[in-house]
């Protein structure tokens, strides 16, 4: 792949995805707290159409992020930056694959709505309680992949500080940055999740995200304008 395909895929990929996982918070609800299954399931069955367009925008988005991040290996050839690059990818792996879950939301959503407007309580409480199993399991999956992604950040701040490789405001140190994303996924996951609340940790770990896709477009900026 040339320095501009390795620029857009790093870049374009990562905002893909970003919007995706925006539109996702805001069609089950800002406010909405992770156990709160009934309002998960009714927010999930009305906002149905968004969702299915946020799962493609995050799976394809996350993808040909990895893409781009993997190409850029050699960059600043240590056993850091291959750790950091195998864990980051690690992570967007399980992103990937529990992606399917919202699905499984989807669907149950809107059988929930149906049979509660249809008086069917019991199917519907039974729904309700697998809809809470399968949000439990999305949330583990995402805290496991927040945590191999601070792993993962943490490493490439450790192979990127002090190198030459400069992102499209080069006054903003690579490495440093790459290292606070690191730090703040890995803290919020490790510490603020089970000793807060897991709402206030995906919280934190959104500043993280929003750094990553700063960190991400000016590397890749970068790249297309050496090419």
């Amino acid at each position: 792949m040339t320095s501009r395909g390795t620029g857009l895929t790093l870049s374009l990929g990562i905002v893909s995805g970003f919007i995706g996982y925006i539109l996702w918070l805001v069609t089950i609800g800002l406010n909405t707290k992770v156990d709160d299954v009934q309002t998960i399931l009714t927010n999930s069955a009305s906002g149905s159409t968004t969702l299915q367009i946020s799962i493609v925008l995050i799976s394809l988005g996350l993808v040909i992020h990895a893409a781009g991040l993997i190409n850029t290996k050699g960059t600043v050839s240590s056993t850091s930056e291959n750790i950091g690059i195998v864990c980051i990818v690690a992570a967007i792996a399980v992103w990937v694959s529990s992606i399917g879950l919202v699905v499984a939301l989807v669907e149950m959503g809107e059988k929930y709505v149906a049979l509660a407007g249809a008086g069917d309580a019991a199917t519907a409480e039974s729904i309700q309680i697998a809809g809470g199993f399968t949000h439990s399991t999305n949330v583990a999956a995402n805290t496991v992949g927040g945590i191999l992604a601070g792993v993962g950040w943490l490493f490439m701040g450790i192979a990127y500080r002090g190198s030459d490789a400069k992102g499209a405001l080069s006054f903003i140190p690579l490495g440093w940055l790459a290292l606070i994303q690191g730090v703040i996924l890995i803290v919020s996951n490790l510490v603020i999740s089970p000793l807060v609340s897991i709402e206030v940790a995906s919280q934190i770990s959104g500043i993280s995200f929003i750094l990553i896709v700063f960190w991400s477009v000016l590397r890749g900026i970068a790249l297309i304008q050496e090419a």
